[in-house]
């Protein structure tokens, strides 16, 4: 066995020699086809896993780094991996969307040093948008003890702060920020951000103002006081004009509006508008929520539990009442609860919004959702619960194609087609109300103005609603 065992080691020495000469003279096929060699002799150093994917990663051969990362390397061995292929693996796991591998990556880097900011910043990032929010703080902070208040870290510890409602005290950590870093753009634009999601639009206002100063026409600074300050007037005119009972002139308004700049504004308006009028912008039945919202029951699919569902969303650690920037009056709300879950019923779920969202797509054929077979969809989803007095606001969701929401629990109020109670309504000039009971799931582009309907009872109502995205491959 010795001798069997130099023999492996003397050939992967001179199988490793030829790919890195391979790869110095430019030819990458061969030089992978080296390397691939060496990572399958039996009994192989780490090299040459190391070597392989260091070239796979060079070309931008991200699948291929993780296909061959979790061949050869099993979890409970990630502590004994060289640091640099971690990073190599996290890096490819990002940007293929496999933020479970990037996180497990990245905790084991973080643990064997938690003094390293570039890690505990990604890793922290990473752990936010996965919902992970007492992770997230705990890498921050211990972080911070090691290696000092960094701006970057001190950024993520205000989101999480925020996201957890706890909203003076991420206003402290933006403070301690731009004190630290007077004349830093960011240290500015992220508390203007924040402070516009809370609805203090006076006071972001005045910080984006300086992102100006320190940075003159900055195009970032400039779409953040456009958001928060739209120029014209040409919708709240239309609103007037549906209100007054004027449907040719408000379509005259929208007709001649340039409403490239805010589609999804421009789309809600053509619900309002009567039959006739609607005919003008395109297809009817596009602008007619009788039509455009999609309803099935989910609860005869045993793959969707429910009970294990509506758990996910009790027991988040990120639900909040009234959570600031958001439609949700008199209830609680979670931070994202489906993206990258690895939670085995939200997978589930998120599989056959997929499938569902994708034949409603190819049904509707609507101009404005820009859809082939191959895009690739991404969901994201947050939990909402109301009781007695809750509702959410009139809203859109500007940032997406498709929306919906899938009832986890009701009452016999909200079930009631007698009562409006606790309905989610699609005020139009063809208007839906909708009774929720559970299992209920609902489809529809995300244009829809929606709000419901306050409950009266006691009793809650819990959902999670979604919204879904296509993007090329």
């Amino acid at each position: 066995m010795p001798f069997f065992f130099i023999f492996q080691m003397s050939n992967f020495a001179a199988i490793s020699k030829l790919g890195v000469q391979a790869a110095q003279s430019g030819n990458m096929y061969l030089a992978e086809k080296y390397f691939r060699q060496a990572a399958e002799l039996e009994g192989e150093p780490p090299e040459a896993i190391f070597n392989l994917c260091r070239l796979l990663h060079m070309q931008g051969k991200n699948q291929n780094v993780i296909d061959t990362f979790k061949k050869k390397i099993a979890k409970k061995d990630y502590p004994h991996v060289h640091p640099q292929l971690l990073l190599i693996a996290s890096q490819s796991a990002i940007r293929c969307g496999n933020k479970t591998l990037a996180i497990d990556a990245l905790t084991t880097l973080h643990i064997r040093h938690p003094e390293n900011s570039e890690t505990s910043i990604l890793l922290s990032t990473l752990q936010i948008e996965a919902g992970r929010l007492n992770e997230a703080t705990q890498t921050v902070k211990t972080t911070m003890r090691l290696s000092g208040r960094g701006a970057s870290l001190l950024t993520n510890l205000a989101i999480c702060e925020i996201e957890m409602g706890s909203i003076e005290q991420a206003e402290r950590i933006h403070q301690e920020i731009i004190k630290n870093n007077p004349t830093e753009f960011l240290a500015y634009y992220n508390y203007g951000k924040m402070l516009a999601t809370i609805g203090e639009i006076s006071s972001a206002k005045k910080l984006f103002q300086k992102c100006l100063d320190i940075n003159p026409n900055a195009p970032e600074a400039l779409d953040a006081i456009n958001q928060i300050e739209p120029k014209g007037t040409i919708f709240e005119e239309f609103y007037a004009k549906i209100a007054s009972g004027d449907h040719r002139e408000a379509a005259n308004l929208l007709r001649d509006s340039v409403h490239n700049n805010n589609m999804n504004n421009y789309l809600s308006c053509i619900c309002h508008l009567k039959t006739n009028y609607r005919s003008q912008f395109g297809e009817i039945k596009h602008f007619s929520p009788k039509h455009m919202v999609q309803k099935w029951d989910l609860s005869l699919d045993e793959s969707i539990d429910l009970n294990s569902l509506y758990h996910l969303v009790k027991n988040n650690e990120s639900l909040i009442k009234d959570r600031p920037g958001k439609p949700t009056i008199k209830g609680f709300q979670t931070y994202e609860i489906l993206k990258n879950s690895t939670h085995h019923s939200a997978e589930l779920l998120c599989a056959k919004i997929k499938i569902l969202a994708r034949e409603y797509c190819k049904e509707q054929n609507i101009p404005s959702i820009k859809f082939n077979e191959s895009m690739k969809a991404e969901l994201s989803g947050w939990g909402v619960i109301l009781n007695i007095g809750g509702h959410q606001k009139l809203h859109t969701h500007p940032e997406s194609i498709l929306s919906g929401v899938i009832y986890l629990k009701t009452s016999l109020e909200t079930e009631s087609e007698e009562k409006e109670c606790g309905n989610i309504i699609f005020p139009s000039s063809e208007a839906l109300s909708i009774s929720p009971y559970q299992g209920l799931m609902i489809l529809f582009p995300s244009y829809l103005p929606h709000l419901t309907i306050p409950t009266i009872q006691e009793d809650e109502r819990v959902c999670i609603a979604f919204n879904v995205n296509y993007k090329a491959n």
